[in-house]
């Protein structure tokens, strides 16, 4: 059975991982986990994938459980820990970089509290966080990661 978490998530595209697969995590969310994960998709991703032109996100990661944010070397308070975070392309619409510049534009509208450009091991994301519970207040930031070193944009 398929979960719907928004008109275009599912829970199984938010919480799938290679990683996982390969290292026999299992990476089932919790109930709290998945109403962030609603949310995000709800408040956020669908936002998104509008100003996108309607293109298809493709979610590289999403929920991660402790183990296997530990094993992708994820930041000990990441966002993906609570459901509250995506990892994700567009390629149907442009670049890394147009996505970001894009969505500069609408940090408040798309309750972003982190929009981060991010290269890592030959990739190249869009990193979207939502502000972690408790916490209602987005920071609004704006930063690029290259191989885990931090700049702003």
């Amino acid at each position: 059975m398929t979960i719907k978490l928004s008109r275009h998530f599912t829970l199984d595209e938010l919480i799938a991982s290679d990683t996982a697969a390969d290292q026999g995590i299992d990476n089932s969310p919790s109930w709290d986990d998945v109403v962030q994960l609603r949310e995000l998709c709800q408040h956020t991703l669908e936002k998104v994938r509008m100003l996108c032109g309607r293109h298809p996100v493709l979610i590289s990661s999403g929920y991660r459980c402790p183990q296997l944010n530990q094993a992708v070397g994820g930041a000990s308070n990441s966002a993906h820990l609570y459901g509250c975070a995506a990892d994700f392309t567009i390629p149907a619409f442009g670049s890394v970089d147009d996505i970001c510049q894009l969505l500069q534009k609408h940090l408040v509208g798309l309750e972003i509290d982190q929009l981060i450009n991010e290269t890592g091991g030959g990739a190249r994301w869009v990193h979207v966080g939502r502000a972690i519970p408790p916490s209602t207040e987005p920071r609004y930031e704006c930063l690029n990661i290259t191989n885990g070193q931090t700049t702003g944009a």
